[in-house]
């Protein structure tokens, strides 16, 4: 892996994503495309499973899981929430042992891969106009904390779809206990528990949303900026050759011009002295 590579990102064509800190290893060809260290891998079949990558890099190691159970505790605003999860990018664990589980997110259902995508698609467009703005901004690249966001949203999906999953398995739990006195309090238990998942669910809703909505707007603002920019500077060169092209077309006086004129002028003084017709 090279040294700036910070995240690898897989969209599989079948609905599924990966999200990982190392290089995965494909038995088929792999496009990779990609950006300031965030890397695009593009299976040739639609639906290829990658495995554990062939080299594990030292540099990028997390003992941080790959859910949003420590991300989501912390609700900050979209850049600083990026930049958050930027920095636990480069955290060691405590061990000094990670699991490529560990350094991976699997999304598996098409609509928590569609959001993501969106996500990242924004991402690209960002790094993509950004050596316009970098010193603008001062930042020479911001692939590290969008980077951080992006593992960050795929770890808030993964944790959303399985808090969906928990709470239809409690659903099903409650639907089978059978009714009376003895069950009464695993039913409240039940219950309690499926309106807690319930609250979790609408906050992770709200909290996945923010941060796409965040990664969008840094994107169209970007964009826009340059957009605006370029369309400013064609105005002004269609300007400058207009009046390129208006001076060539009003040339000075042409001296066969004056030298007809003035031999006309006199011709007809002439005729006038001479009382020719």
């Amino acid at each position: 892996m090279a040294a700036d590579d910070l995240l690898f990102v897989v969209l599989d064509g079948a609905g599924g994503c990966l999200v990982a800190l190392d290089e995965p290893s494909f038995a088929e060809p792999v496009s990779r495309t990609g950006r300031d260290g965030i890397i695009h891998l593009i299976p040739a079949r639609a639906g290829a499973r990658p495995g554990p990558p062939r080299r594990t890099s030292l540099r990028l190691a997390t003992g941080t899981a790959a859910g949003a159970s420590a991300a989501a505790t912390v609700l900050l605003t979209p850049l600083a929430g990026a930049a958050l999860g930027a920095a636990a990018l480069a955290l060691g664990t405590a061990g000094g042992r990670v699991s490529w589980e560990d350094r991976r997110v699997a999304l598996h259902r098409p609509a928590d891969t569609a959001v993501f995508a969106e996500a990242f698609s924004a991402v690209q467009a960002t790094l993509l106009v950004w050596p316009r703005l970098r010193d603008l901004v001062s930042v020479p690249a911001p692939s590290e904390p969008l980077a951080g966001s992006l593992w960050t949203l795929a770890g808030l999906l993964h944790d959303r779809a399985a808090a969906g999953r928990r709470l239809i398995d409690l659903a099903r739990a409650a639907a089978g206990l059978p009714a009376g006195p003895a069950s009464a309090a695993l039913h409240a238990s039940l219950a309690d528990r499926r309106a807690r998942l319930g609250e979790t669910l609408t906050g992770l809703d709200a909290e996945i949303g923010r941060r796409v909505r965040a990664l969008e707007s840094l994107a169209g603002e970007c964009v826009d900026l340059v957009r605006d920019e370029r369309a400013v500077r064609a105005a002004v060169d269609a300007v400058r050759r207009a009046d390129g092209l208006l001076d060539r077309l009003h040339p000075a006086r042409d001296p066969g011009v004056e030298f007809a004129e003035l031999t006309s002028s006199i011709i007809g003084a002439y005729r006038d002295l001479t009382h020719l017709p």
